[in-house]
């Protein structure tokens, strides 16, 4: 027993309430190095005589494991009072007793040796809005979806299907979305995520002149009105996205820095280094990436903050927005974010608040800042995996592991699970125009835990390499887009929304060959059971199951076997959904 691996950390990721009455107790360990662990659980205040044979002893379960590490886990009843635990971890005829930080060689009987987890607070708890985990996001880049109003464009439009460079206009705007609602709905999307819509100097509008007017690009604020009330109506929720790290230069607190130097009431809103202010490409001011357009918004002053607070509440209040992503999330101070939860959740309680950082995102999912995040890991690991195929079915197994063992179980249950975005190539890009590769990655999107996210255009085979090449607009011309791609895409969504376990559920992993190329992992929500098994090989594969009756989902073909035992072929690049 590898002791130096154990970790445990009270009223952290790894013990937290789950709700006012239960208690999540994580326990991490060394790979492949314990049997079995269980928790002794009584209550703080509770005086009794014989502490071992009055604890409440539960086992743990092992849900996750990475490269080094195991992760086991455990949801026991906890009064708001709190509640003392010790571990015993057994491997083979070694036994040992972790509590308090230190491991003990028999069941301690002292308190003071115990984990002690402080008194829970209700305002504590890490509420998530209850629509996000059954969430499908469609991700939209508004300039290139739909040109809807020709009386909008910019003098530059060019036609639809033109190669696209970084300064290109094609003429999409937000009527262009209230047209292809039906389109949604019908793929089965139930919300969508559009990039910045507020008045800016860009295709890409991420460098804002203006927070508080739509784009005159792409409408007016009774645009907005209209694709909010209308995307309610058909039950899909819209998502804005918040540019608050940095601006345009057109904004006018930034212009007025520019033209009126150190007596500018707004300096102060901005990092300056040098004045006169002058717009070049090593600009004198703090930036985001380096981009002289796009100077950086000082959130450690007081007035930056409530402008920015009054920008995210305007929107709900008059639109009705049903929650903000959050851009370059990791570039701005976390006491902000703090403020930024409280402002909007105290305006529409249930709205979403996403933010988009590409790494370990744990700091900010502790439940006083974002609901969910982008989840770059989980896209990493499927490109990794299925585009680039250079990684084993274990090492895939291990990456999935280990953001599973980072994240509060509320948070890690509605992530965003991305394979592609406006930021990166197309996963069919990535995978060399394989539309078999791209599949397989939608089938796993669709049945993993978390949350879907299709970027626009994905469903019919849109392609592209990084920026600007992924940014072409929608292919709307039915003889241009891959049809059996789109009804592949609506019969994965219909079954992820049939299917309460795909949302809901327990996940486990159940098969890793690395030989053949399988993996396979269950999803669980009380009876009903769900196996998934994906072949990323080149060769068909036979998979045994052990049940006498199993619904292969995406075929809706019946399997019946004896004796509880089914042998189901996979072919090349493939997968199956089964119903046991």
């Amino acid at each position: 027993m590898l002791k130096e691996a154990v970790y445990h950390q009270i009223d952290s990721s790894y013990a937290y309430a789950i709700s006012k009455d239960h208690l999540l107790l994580k326990l991490r360990t060394k790979k492949q190095d314990i049997e079995e662990i269980n928790v002794a659980v009584f209550g703080r205040y509770k005086r009794i005589q014989n502490i071992r044979e009055s604890a409440l002893i539960v086992a743990m379960k092992k849900v996750s494991s990475d490269q080094l590490f195991d992760y086991y886990e455990v949801v026991v009843e906890a009064g708001f009072l709190g509640i003392q635990y010790v571990f015993e971890l057994k491997n083979n005829n070694d036994i040992a007793y972790y509590g308090n930080y230190r491991f003990w060689d028999s069941f301690p009987h002292e308190t003071n040796r115990y984990f002690t987890m402080p008194t829970m607070g209700e305002k504590d708890l890490f509420t998530i809005p209850q629509w996000a985990s059954e969430s499908i996001v469609y991700q939209i880049f508004p300039e290139r979806f739909d040109n809807g109003d020709i009386s909008n464009d910019p003098a530059t439009v060019k036609p639809w299907y033109s190669k696209v460079v970084r300064d290109t206009m094609l003429g999409g705007d937000l009527q262009g979305i209230v047209d292809k609602l039906e389109y949604l709905e019908d793929l089965g999307i139930n919300t969508i995520y559009l990039t910045p819509i507020f008045k800016a100097g860009s295709n890409h509008k991420y460098d804002t002149y203006d927070y508080f007017q739509i784009d005159p690009q792409f409408g007016t604020m009774e645009s907005l009105k209209e694709l909010v009330s209308k995307a309610h109506s058909r039950g899909i929720r819209i998502i804005l996205d918040a540019v608050f790290n940095h601006c345009g230069v057109e904004f006018a607190p930034f212009q007025d820095v520019v033209q009126n130097g150190e007596a500018s009431q707004y300096k102060e809103w901005f990092d300056i280094q040098k004045y006169p202010v002058e717009l070049k490409k090593d600009p004198d001011y703090a930036t985001f990436g380096y981009h002289w357009g796009m100077p950086k918004l000082m959130t450690k002053n007081q007035e930056v903050v409530n402008y920015l607070l009054e920008v995210a509440t305007f929107w709900i209040r008059e639109a009705d927005i049903d929650g903000w992503r959050l851009d370059v999330a990791n570039e701005i101070d976390h006491d902000f974010w703090r403020q930024f939860r409280k402002a909007v959740k105290a305006v529409k309680p249930d709205a979403l608040i996403i933010g988009e950082v590409w790494h370990d995102t744990s700091s900010w999912l502790q439940g006083d800042q974002y609901d969910s995040t982008m989840n770059y890991l989980f896209r990493d690991a499927v490109r990794d995996f299925i585009a680039y195929e250079k990684i084993s079915v274990q090492e895939f197994d291990e990456q999935l592991g280990f953001f599973r063992g980072l994240y509060k179980l509320q948070a890690y249950n509605v992530l965003w699970n991305l394979i592609d975005s406006h930021d990166t190539a197309r996963f069919l890009h990535l995978s060399d125009e394989n539309t078999k590769k791209l599949q397989l990655a939608a089938l796993f999107q669709m049945t993993f835990t978390g949350v879907p996210f299709v970027y626009y255009g994905d469903e019919v085979g849109m392609t592209g390499g990084n920026d600007p090449d992924c940014r072409g607009g929608m292919v709307w011309d039915e003889k241009k887009q891959n049809k059996s791609l789109l009804a592949y895409y609506k019969k994965l969504i219909s079954i992820r929304k049939k299917h309460k376990a795909l949302t809901h559920g327990t996940y486990e992993t159940i098969v890793v060959d690395n030989d053949k190329r399988i993996y396979g992992f269950r999803r669980q929500l009380d009876q009903e059971i769900i196996d998934i098994y994906i072949n990323n090989g080149y060769e068909e594969q036979d998979v045994t199951i052990y049940t006498s009756q199993a619904v292969e989902l995406l075929s809706d073909t019946i399997y019946t076997g004896k004796e509880k035992e089914l042998s189901i072929s996979i072919p090349k690049k493939s997968g199956v959904v089964l119903k046991m």
